[in-house]
C-alpha cells in the first residue's frame, strides 16, 4: 500500500454523507421488517422481542449486503483508503514494540514499516481532524528519526510494501 494524499474535505463530506445514508437504510429496514414480522409472527399479547431483534438482524444483514455490491464504486475511493490506511497502521501499531527493537537493532525493513506508521498516523489523524496525541506522537516520531539517522536507516514510506510485514 502506498501512501497518497486526498483531499480532507472531499473525504469528510463522503463518509458523513455515507454514514448518514448507511444509518437512514439500516433504521427504515430495521423497524419496517420488525413491524412486518409482528404483524405476521408477533404475540399480540406477549413480548415481541425475539421477533424484533430477528428483524433487526434481517435489516443489518440486508444494509451489510446493499454495502458490499456498492462499496467498489469510484465514489468510495477516498473512504476505501482510508479505512485500508487505518488496517494498516493498527496492524503495525499492533506489533509496535517489535518494529521498534528491530530498528534499534539496524533493521532497514523495519525502519520503512516504522515511516509508513508514522506517516499513516499523521495522514488519518488530519484526515479525521484528530488532534489527541499529536505532540507525543511527532516526539516519538522525531526519535525514530534520530536513531534512524544513527543506524543510518533510510525512513522513507514509500518504500513500504504489505509483504514486509510477514
Amino acid at each position: 500500500m502506498k501512501l497518497r494524499q486526498i483531499d480532507k474535505a472531499v473525504y469528510r463530506k463522503k463518509q458523513r454523507k455515507v454514514a448518514i445514508i448507511f444509518c437512514s437504510i439500516f433504521f427504515v429496514l430495521g423497524l419496517s421488517i420488525s413491524a412486518m414480522m409482528r404483524a405476521w409472527a408477533g404475540n399480540p399479547e406477549g413480548s415481541n422481542m425475539a421477533v424484533n431483534l430477528a428483524g433487526v438482524i434481517i435489516g443489518l444483514l440486508i444494509t451489510g449486503g446493499i454495502y458490499a455490491l456498492v462499496v467498489k464504486k469510484p465514489f468510495f475511493d477516498e473512504i476505501r483508503y482510508a479505512w485500508k490506511l487505518k488496517r494498516q497502521v493498527l496492524k503495525i501499531q499492533n506489533k509496535k514494540h517489535i518494529w521498534k527493537d528491530k530498528v534499534e537493532a539496524g533493521d532497514q525493513t523495519a525502519a520503512t514499516v516504522m515511516a509508513f506508521y508514522y506517516a499513516g498516523v499523521t495522514q488519518i489523524q488530519f484526515l479525521e481532524n484528530n488532534e489527541f496525541g499529536q505532540k507525543e506522537m511527532m516526539d516519538e516520531q522525531a526519535g525514530f528519526e534520530s536513531r534512524c539517522a544513527v543506524h543510518n536507516l533510510d525512513h522513507d514510506a514509500d518504500r513500504f510494501s504489505l509483504e514486509m510485514l510477514d
